[in-house]
């Protein structure tokens, strides 16, 4: 019977006893292989190629009805996937050349010793093993995505339970991805060891860690037995620990995860599901673990604003008593804080507020737009919650009445665009500016937008592709690595994506369309 564990192994050799030979000298040699056919003519082995699919196929050179060299060839126009070792009783250049130009793996004179063929073997399931990595990450990403697998699932991941653990640095981004520093949470990423983390989790089990939609947001998943499941509690608050070392506590570490073990088919459903926990049950700042089984027990403790609360700040607003109402927002903020809001939550009631100032001071639509913006941005790029009450308090008030210079918008977005266009190689985002003149974030966005046509951060882009274009058409053999850095990306890898968005082609087609005119 075939082990769902070993690699297949079919053979091809008209000489009856070399042919036993080579099958005793496999069974002896490679505990992951197993021999599953036989033949001993070229046209007998391509037909159970056909029926078998092997992972790999020994073949002698000199068969009757069809030689190896035209069973190679067959074999790798049908299944180029399979590896070819070809036997041969004598050593033949020429023979050895023609296998070499069909992509064999390896050319074994006969009689073949056992450090040869153990030699050949491992190298063989060190690839196959590689391959099969590739064809589970793929298909658990497609079936993450909900998608239908381009290939059959091997039974190594049919027969397997799995645990997911949704890992989430920070806080959601769900609305505002153009603001968030992408190059900075690679960053952070990059920094956890996932090899040495499943080493100090003592865990024998496959595993995967893999992209979801967001940069901040990744899936680990894990193959588990039956009887690792009395401690799935312990795992992810070890995960969480870990992940949080790794990092140096850089951000918060939410795992929304679940506490029984699920088959390959439900791997989307359950994928779905932590991704709606996910959604609803990260509280901002702050490290949590959410359980979908536990979820199910807490009641949702949002509540709007209270009435009282709610006249305060109408009464503020109608007579003009701005600072009052400012403290009054900033003791909101503080309580709301203090409250464990989810993000979801938090999310609403900071909306309902800033809807409720609206009405009072009459502000217009589009402001009104740019502020919720605003929440949403301050929300989701907030490391600690002082800083998201200190900035929300900003925002919020940015609304009210304040003496205006004249001309000073326009005054604003001349210092702002010399000021990117001389510091366009550093790190910059909306937070350094509204900290380097002194202005709120989402008023220099909508200055700017104004004057330019564009956000800050699209000018401060068009200005890097500008550059990098120029470098590529003037020095050529430059390496885009260094092209990368010397414009302000770090990510190589970042900065071709960008490139891509901004011109339609990567670095290298640009370099070659520039230099083929």
């Amino acid at each position: 019977m075939h082990r769902d564990h070993s690699f297949k192994i079919l053979i091809a050799e008209d000489e009856k006893i070399i042919l036993e030979h080579i099958v005793e000298k496999i069974e002896q040699t490679a505990p992951f292989f197993e021999v599953v056919a036989t033949a001993m003519n070229g046209e007998d082995a391509l037909e159970l190629v056909k029926c078998h699919r092997p992972d790999v196929l020994f073949t002698d050179v000199k068969m009757p009805l069809m030689d190896g060299i035209e069973l190679t060839r067959q074999v790798k126009m049908l299944y180029p996937d399979i590896h070819i070792v070809i036997l041969s009783g004598y050593d033949n250049f020429a023979y050895a050349q023609q296998a070499l130009r069909l992509g064999v793996s390896d050319y074994l004179l006969k009689p073949m010793t056992r450090e040869s063929l153990q030699d050949t073997l491992d190298e063989i399931r060190l690839k196959l093993e590689q391959r099969n990595r590739i064809h589970e990450r793929n298909i658990i990403t497609q079936d993450l995505n909900g998608l239908q697998p381009s290939i059959s699932p091997p039974l190594s991941l049919q027969s397997n339970r799995f645990m997911l653990y949704l890992i989430c640095l920070g806080n959601l981004c769900r609305y505002v991805m153009d603001d968030i520093d992408a190059q900075n949470t690679n960053k952070i990423w990059s920094m956890v060891q996932w090899d040495q983390m499943m080493d100090r989790l003592e865990s024998t089990a496959k595993w995967w860690v893999i992209d979801d939609k967001n940069y901040n947001v990744k899936f680990l998943i894990m193959t588990t037995k039956e009887k690792d499941m009395n401690s799935p509690k312990n795992i992810a608050n070890e995960i969480q620990s870990e992940i949080r070392c790794f990092i140096q506590q850089s951000c918060s570490v939410t795992l929304s995860t679940h506490m029984d073990s699920v088959s390959l088919n439900d791997l989307w459903e359950t994928a779905q599901t932590l991704r709606k926990s996910l959604d609803k049950g990260l509280i901002p700042c702050q490290s949590t673990i959410i359980r979908q089984e536990e979820k199910k027990l807490k009641q949702e403790h949002f509540s709007p604003l209270d009435p009282v609360t709610a006249s305060s700040i109408e009464k503020f607003v109608k007579q003009g008593k701005f600072e009052p109402l400012t403290s009054e927002i900033a003791r909101l903020l503080e309580e709301w804080s203090l409250e464990n809001y989810t993000q979801h939550e938090l999310e609403r009631s900071l909306i309902e507020l800033a809807r409720l100032l609206f009405d009072r001071l009459d502000v217009s639509k589009p402001n009104s737009a740019e502020i919720e913006s605003g929440i949403y941005r301050i929300v989701a790029t907030a490391r600690h919650a002082d800083d998201l009450n200190q900035n929300m308090l900003s925002l919020l008030t940015s609304c009210l009445p304040a003496p205006k210079k004249p001309d000073s918008s326009e005054e604003l977005y001349i210092k702002l665009k010399e000021y990117i266009r001389l510091n366009f190689t550093k790190a910059i985002n909306v937070d350094h500016l509204a900290h380097t003149f002194q202005f709120n974030a989402s008023y220099i966005i909508r200055v700017f937008k104004k004057y330019h046509g564009m956000p800050p951060l699209q000018y401060l882009i068009s200005l890097r592709i500008q550059e990098a274009k120029r470098m590529i058409e003037e020095k050529p053999e430059m390496d885009f690595k260094d092209i990368s850095e010397i414009i302000g990306y770090t990510d190589q890898h970042y900065f071709s994506r960008v490139f891509r968005n901004w011109t339609g082609m990567n670095p290298s087609e640009y370099r070659d369309f520039v230099h083929k005119k």
